[in-house]
């Protein structure tokens, strides 16, 4: 899930970042908060609580994938196919229904920092990219915070 979870923040950092290139209207600076992604991963026990529970579904559709190939001698090769296919189906559909509560989480606290501290934008900052370089708001805590 953590894989997941660095491609979200990592989009959610891009469409903001497309926002703001589109200008400033005047002489008016944009007023930027980044956070860091890894922070939150490993410290926001919602995200961690969802993860978490994300990880345990995954487990049980995986020992039910496992038990399909354990059958594999009884089924035809087109009803094992199709068991397979249903069961990955399943997965994804619960791998895809976790990213949404994390994303929903997490946009919600975003949406609400960026109003308490008029933040014009919201990127993400990691330690493999830096979004933000010199400058900004580091609103990392303020996220944690929120996601507790």
């Amino acid at each position: 899930m953590k894989h997941t979870n660095k491609a979200l923040f990592a989009g959610i950092g891009l469409l903001l970042a497309a926002v703001l290139s589109g200008g400033c209207i005047g002489d008016k600076k944009a007023n930027i908060g980044y956070f860091h992604a890894e922070r939150i991963d490993q410290e926001a026990t919602q995200i961690k609580a969802i993860e978490d529970e994300a990880n345990a579904k995954m487990a049980a559709l995986q020992k039910e994938f496992l038990a399909i190939e354990a059958q594999a001698g009884t089924l035809s090769p087109e009803e094992r196919s199709r068991a397979q296919q249903e069961q990955m189906a399943k997965m994804q559909a619960a791998s895809q229904q976790y990213q949404m509560q994390i994303r929903q989480k997490v946009d919600v606290a975003l949406d609400e920092i960026a109003k308490e501290k008029k933040l014009d934008a919201v990127v993400q900052n990691s330690s493999l990219e830096k979004t933000i370089i010199l400058g900004g708001t580091d609103i990392t805590e303020d996220l944690i915070q929120k996601l507790k």
